[in-house]
């Protein structure tokens, strides 16, 4: 395993009993929204097999689930801590969904295997995204949409102000509530990191996808990326 992969994992699993309530803490709640719109534009597509990979504690997959019932999910993460927690989420929905400790850079699913995937807020994390948006290709079914989720700079006075709260004031919180520095400095890091939406739509199709649409959130806080595998 990459050291960046072993860092991440061990990171989330420290912060895993903090990490849904700092996500909406973080976000003033907006994360729900964005969730909810990112499974709408999955389920457009029709379908009943999905993935959502570096699921955490399972909120995109509830939401599918929520959405459309008959849905069968696979909840798939590399942090054992969140599936920990994603498993007790299940039990009190008293809803069914698979668990998998795993990574998206080598999924353990054949070809063909799913109507749809989702990651959110997870992509800018791995250590080689071409090769897991390759995973990603070869395991949705011809038909298959993948559903990605991922924070972005906005510009102009809110890009300004964004960058305050985002460096200053959100490691500043989650410092405090987590007791993890390094974690919420890692998140405005990540961040910063990640390619533009056009950058990104670019490795999309490098990956073999034909089409990508996307959409910004909150004004360009967040953007959702829908990419058809044909």
């Amino acid at each position: 395993m990459g050291e960046v992969r072993f860092r991440t994992r061990h990171m989330f699993n420290r912060i895993s009993r903090w990490y849904d309530f700092l996500n909406h803490l973080l976000s003033a709640r907006q994360d729900i929204s964005w969730r909810r719109k990112a499974v709408a534009s999955l389920l457009e597509e029709g379908g009943s097999f999905f993935l959502d990979v570096a699921s955490g504690t399972g909120d995109v997959a509830f939401e599918i689930i929520r959405q459309k019932p008959t849905s069968k999910v696979i909840l798939l993460d590399p942090a054992i801590n969140m599936l920990f927690l994603a498993k007790e989420k299940a039990l009190k929905k008293n809803v069914v969904v698979s668990i998998v400790l795993g990574e998206g850079e080598n999924l353990p699913f054949k070809d063909e295997s799913f109507d749809g995937i989702t990651i959110a807020f997870g992509i800018r994390n791995v250590e080689n995204r071409h090769r897991v948006l390759k995973e990603f290709y070869r395991v949705l079914k011809d038909n298959g949409v993948v559903v990605i989720l991922e924070f972005s700079k906005p510009r102009g006075l809110l890009g300004v102000l964004y960058d305050f709260y985002f460096h200053g004031i959100l490691p500043l919180v989650g410092w405090v509530v987590s007791g993890d520095r390094e974690a919420y400095r890692y998140l405005p890091d990540s961040v910063e990191k990640f390619p533009t939406p056009i950058e990104f739509i670019g490795e999309l199709r490098s990956a073999g996808f034909k089409r990508v649409i996307y959409h910004p959130y909150t004004m360009g806080i967040c953007y959702c990326y829908k990419a058809y595998k044909r």
